[in-house]
């Protein structure tokens, strides 16, 4: 009897330390903690190495995720954008879009499908906006040639105010209805932070 009942002690303690770990210790119990604060709903894995943020804000509905699951961590926010063009439209810095476009994004969504506009992207052409204080700094990329009559101006604005570090990691894809910002070499510490900062700027950016 006493053999049986160890055993079974063991699995109980196993059970519920594993219960600890996944309520208050587990690589997401900040961003479980925030969700549930703020009323957002949460997916997320097993392994901590990726979750997804839906929530409104403003009366705007937006999706927030961060992938940990690939080479090169990421977070990628959407939001919504008015006019929607059909059309998509894609925004690099000259620096990182330099060497090998569009390359940094090869191996990017291991773990999950690639995203609606990535095959325009591989195929997108770059655009002279005729405007040299922006072909100076950005690329800006379409899937049609009519994105040159949507260019727009005012988020690549906005965008000059962000913080250089972060301007060089961000790629900025409009198109159907959508904003969405990815950005790169994001750790899953500070993923939720500039998922919040991107959220604030966003909101102001297509206001």
């Amino acid at each position: 009897m006493t053999q049986v009942v160890v055993p079974l002690t063991l699995v109980a303690l196993a059970g519920l330390l594993l219960w600890v770990w996944f309520l208050g210790l587990s690589p997401l119990r900040h961003v479980r903690s925030e969700a549930k604060r703020r009323r957002w709903n949460l997916e997320e894995d097993n392994e901590g190495l990726w979750y997804r943020l839906t929530g409104n804000k403003g009366g705007r509905a937006w999706l927030a995720e961060w992938n940990g699951r690939g080479p090169r961590p990421y977070i990628e926010l959407s939001v919504p954008d008015e006019p929607a063009i059909d059309s998509w439209c894609f925004i690099t810095t000259l620096e990182r879009h330099s060497g090998q476009p569009p390359r940094f994004l090869a191996g990017a969504f291991i773990g999950k499908s690639e995203p609606e506009w990535f095959a325009e992207w591989m195929h997108a052409k770059v655009i002279d906006t005729g405007l040299p204080e922006f072909d100076r700094r950005f690329v800006v990329a379409g899937s049609s040639p009519t994105v040159r009559d949507q260019l727009p101006i005012q988020l690549l604005k906005r965008l000059e105010e962000l913080p250089a570090p972060l301007l060089s990691k961000i790629f900025v894809i409009r198109g159907k209805g959508k904003l969405v910002f990815h950005v790169e070499e994001t750790r899953r510490a500070e993923a939720l932070s500039l998922i919040e900062r991107l959220m604030l700027w966003a909101n102001s950016a297509v206001a």
